[in-house]
């Protein structure tokens, strides 16, 4: 199951933070003004996944090279 929960904290601008799981694993968090809607909602929890994802690909990359050039 995908859920985008509202952990209750905020920022110092007011912002909820929310966090991103499939199932039980954390996949990213994101902070969202509530009064901005449901649609900007959802558009953040998108770019906070791809985000992620993007850091884990990169990471993944600069792993294979260190390997590569055997450090």
């Amino acid at each position: 199951m995908i859920a985008i929960i509202n952990t209750g904290e905020y920022d110092e601008d007011g912002r909820s933070r929310y966090r991103v799981q499939i199932n039980d694993k954390l996949i990213t968090e994101y902070y969202h003004h509530r009064i901005d809607g449901l649609a900007a909602c959802l558009a953040l929890a998108a770019c906070a996944v791809d985000r992620a994802d993007f850091e884990k690909i990169d990471r993944i990359c600069k792993l294979a090279e260190e390997k590569k050039n055997g450090v």
